[in-house]
């Protein structure tokens, strides 16, 4: 998950990890903080990972999901 690394004044982010039980999938760092969205006046649970800190692709297709199989996010941008 992610998190600021307030000696260098970044965020740092987790590499993709392999999945247990679910060999098509990968979870990615959602890129909040620790489940709570950056920035804003008060705390507050991210909308994409439902605060767990953590998102999951499909590997084949690029489709992101809140958990694997469910609750779609979309689907990855294609880069050149």
């Amino acid at each position: 998950m992610a998190y600021w690394d307030s000696a260098n004044n970044k965020i740092i982010h987790c590499p993709p990890r392999k999945v247990r039980g679910y060999p098509d999938w990968e979870e990615l760092d959602c890129g909040c903080c620790n489940g709570i969205q950056w920035g804003g006046e008060y705390p507050r649970e991210c909308g994409d990972c439902g605060g767990s800190g953590a998102i999951f692709r499909h590997i084949k297709s690029g489709v992101l999901a809140q958990y694997p199989g469910g609750r779609f996010l979309g689907k990855e941008a294609a880069h050149d």
